[in-house]
């Protein structure tokens, strides 16, 4: 597996935090999240995408880009403009009587920038409309997601492994979850090593060559995953 980061590590934007991932000395890459590429978002990346494209390959950091959720055709110019340097785009799936539109949008994007997008994994009926609109697209896989709805990350994976490209990798509060609920508080919580779903996930992990991201928000956090994930091994 090759350990990725995400753009929240520090305060501020985007170049800082590639710039910090850099000064890490063990991450592979960093995935840049937007939340919302809109107002003062697009012109801060506007202003510092040079400069974040050179500080990624200055540190050895290959690049993903979480879209934001909703996916719009305003988005095509952040793809556009992070093509040449990402390695994949993660999309959510298409909100409710959205599929058409979605379907469409990113039917244009792949025949564009090839098969990059992949859809992550956020509750089962989401996942599940978005495989009707589009089956078979390469998938990302988020353990806190998976969780918090009491499934094993391990056995869903598994049952995917072809078609995994990146893994969220998080740890939860407690299972249980609604299958529409895409954002709980449970979940991007730091994991142990001594965790039962953790453990189950080691030998896919072990012999993987994707991305897994350790989708917790602050360095002092990323460094805590990274950790747990040692002590495994």
């Amino acid at each position: 597996m090759r350990l990725v980061v995400p753009s929240w590590l520090v305060p501020g934007g985007w170049l800082e935090n590639v710039e910090v991932a850099a000064g890490l000395g063990w991450a592979s890459g960093i995935e840049l999240l937007f939340f919302s590429f809109e107002g003062e978002d697009r012109e801060l990346f506007l202003s510092e995408r040079d400069r974040i494209i050179n500080a990624a390959a200055r540190g050895g950091l290959s690049l993903s880009v979480h879209l934001p959720d909703p996916l719009l055709p305003a988005h095509c110019e952040l793809v556009e403009l992070l093509a040449p340097a990402a390695e994949c785009f993660v999309v959510h799936p298409p909100r409710r009587d959205e599929a058409d539109a979605w379907r469409s949008l990113l039917s244009i994007l792949r025949k564009r920038h090839g098969d990059r997008f992949l859809l992550e994994y956020t509750g089962a009926e989401a996942f599940a409309a978005a495989e009707r609109a589009m089956p078979g697209l390469p998938l990302c896989a988020d353990t806190g997601r998976l969780l918090v709805e009491g499934m094993d990350p391990a056995s869903w994976i598994a049952q995917r492994a072809e078609r995994i490209r990146e893994v969220h990798l998080h740890g939860a509060e407690a299972a249980g979850g609604a299958a529409g609920d895409t954002v709980s508080p449970r979940d991007h919580r730091v994991f142990s090593g001594r965790e039962p779903w953790l453990s189950a996930l080691r030998p896919f992990l072990s012999d993987w060559a994707g991305r897994v991201e350790l989708e917790v928000f602050s360095l002092a956090k990323v460094e805590a995953a990274r950790t747990a994930l040692k002590e495994l091994a």
